[in-house]
């Protein structure tokens, strides 16, 4: 898989599906979407009314767990309804590992890259 920064850059989304004391405890994804996991599916298929307006026919998601096998598992349902999605394999933790400073928070440079990521609701 490319680099998150460079996936970032083509358009693709990233969604934090970690649940909320993990981003409490180890830090937050900034510019990434944050969504139970359990309701992932129904905020990122196209056209339900629970889904997200940046949910559209073309959007492409990158799904970011803990450890990498929850992102796995949705990026896999979501493609088997015809959504482009993908998953970091590692999760939340590989991110850290590939560019942290040791104190549990993503280096700068994918801050930055994530930050410039618009994925909102509105």
């Amino acid at each position: 898989m490319p680099a998150l920064h460079t996936l970032i850059e083509t358009g693709v989304r990233v969604v934090d599906v970690r649940d909320q004391a993990d981003r409490s405890r180890d830090g937050i994804l900034p510019g990434a979407v944050a969504v139970d996991a359990a309701a992932v599916v129904a905020r990122l298929v196209p056209g339900l009314p629970t889904s997200l307006a940046a949910a559209g026919e073309s959007a492409e998601w990158l799904l970011v767990s803990t450890n990498g096998a929850t992102a796995a598992a949705i990026a896999m349902r979501l493609r088997d309804r015809g959504v482009r999605a993908g998953h970091v394999e590692g999760g939340f933790r590989a991110l850290v590992a590939a560019g942290a400073d040791g104190s549990g928070v993503v280096a700068p440079a994918y801050r930055r890259a994530v930050a410039a990521l618009a994925a909102h609701e509105a």
